[in-house]
C-alpha cells in the first residue's frame, strides 16, 4: 500500500483552509443603482467622490480613505487627503494612482463617464444616492459589508433610524406652521414633498406650502409665494436676498419677522449627520411657532 506523508496531508489541509478563508473573505452587495459590487476581500483603500459618500465611509473606517472629491471637508481628517474629483467628474489618472480597491460616488450624468473609465480599469464602484435617513442607514449597512465593518455599521444604522423616529414622534402634535424652504434665490426655487427636504418640514410638524408641486425642486414666482402666505421662510443660503420679501409687509413671514437662515451642510448632505440637520431645521421651525397661551 502506498504511504501518504502526514506532512503532505497537513499541507493539503492548510491549502484547503486558505482557499476556504479566501472564499469567505469575498464580499458583495448591491449599490443604489441596483448594480452588483463584489470585492475579493473587504476594501483596504477607498476613494470617495461626493461629500456625502466621504462622510459615510469616514463614519465607519476613516483610515481606509486615500482620496476624496474637492468639496469633502468633514470630518477634519479628510481635509489633508488628495483631491481627485469634483461634482462634474473625476481625475481618472489621479484616482488610479491611489490604487483604490473601491470607489464610492454619487452618480450623475457628469460623473458617469469617469466612473465608466474606472470600472474599465477593474475598480469596483459603489453608487451611493441616499435621499433620507432610512436610505442613509441602508447605505451604512451595505458599505459596512464592503469595508469589513458589518457589525458597527449595523449598530450605527439602527441608532440613526431610532433617532429619526423619535424626532418625528416628538413633533407630530406641534402647531402646523406654514413654511417655505428657499434653496435658490435666482431662480427662486423651493422643494416639494417629492424631495426629502420638503418631507422633512412635515416631519418637523409643519406644512410645506409647496409640498404638492409636481417637481422635486419647483421654480416658483413671487406671486405664487404671496398666494401661499408662508408664516416662515427659511433660506439655505448664507447670504439670502431678504430685500425681495421685505417689499411685501403683508406677507406673514415678513409681518411676523420670520425670515431665517439655515446654511447647514448636515441638512444638505445625505450622510450620517442628516438627522442632526433635520433637528436643526425643526429648531428653526419651533422657534417661529407662536408661544402657547
Amino acid at each position: 500500500m502506498k504511504r501518504i506523508s502526514i506532512f503532505a496531508v497537513g499541507k493539503s489541509l492548510l491549502f484547503g483552509l486558505v482557499l476556504v478563508t479566501s472564499a469567505q473573505a469575498a464580499v458583495e452587495v448591491r449599490d443604489d443603482n441596483g448594480e452588483r459590487v463584489r470585492l475579493s476581500q473587504p476594501a483596504k483603500r477607498v476613494v470617495t467622490l461626493a461629500p456625502s459618500a466621504t462622510e459615510l465611509v469616514a463614519e465607519l473606517a476613516p483610515t481606509l480613505l486615500v482620496g476624496v472629491d474637492s468639496a469633502s471637508d468633514y470630518p477634519d481628517v479628510v481635509r489633508t487627503l488628495p483631491r481627485v474629483g469634483r461634482y462634474d467628474g473625476a481625475n481618472v489618472e489621479a484616482v488610479l494612482a491611489l490604487r483604490p480597491d473601491l470607489v464610492v460616488a454619487w452618480s450623475g450624468d457628469a460623473m458617469a463617464r469617469s466612473l465608466a473609465q474606472l470600472r474599465a480599469q477593474g475598480i469596483a464602484v459603489f453608487i451611493s444616492k441616499p435621499a433620507n435617513p432610512d436610505d442613509v442607514a441602508d447605505n451604512l449597512r451595505r458599505l459596512g459589508i464592503l469595508l469589513g465593518r458589518e457589525k458597527p455599521a449595523a449598530e450605527r444604522a439602527v441608532l440613526l433610524e431610532r433617532r429619526y423616529a423619535a424626532l418625528k414622534a416628538e413633533h407630530m402634535s406641534r402647531q402646523r406652521l406654514k413654511v417655505m424652504l428657499e434653496i435658490s434665490a435666482r431662480p427662486l426655487m423651493t422643494v416639494s414633498d417629492r424631495d426629502f427636504l420638503g418631507r422633512a418640514i412635515g416631519d418637523c410638524g409643519a406644512i410645506n406650502v409647496f409640498g404638492d408641486a409636481v417637481a422635486p425642486y419647483p421654480i416658483v414666482s413671487v406671486e405664487a409665494v404671496l398666494a401661499k402666505a408662508p408664516a416662515l421662510i427659511i433660506s439655505t443660503s448664507a447670504s439670502p436676498d431678504w430685500q425681495r420679501w421685505l417689499r411685501y409687509p403683508g406677507l406673514p413671514a415678513v409681518a411676523q419677522h420670520r425670515l431665517q437662515v439655515l446654511d447647514d451642510d448636515r441638512l444638505l448632505r445625505p450622510g450620517p449627520r442628516l438627522v442632526d440637520g433635520v433637528a436643526a431645521l425643526c429648531q428653526v421651525i419651533d422657534a417661529a411657532r407662536p408661544a402657547r397661551k
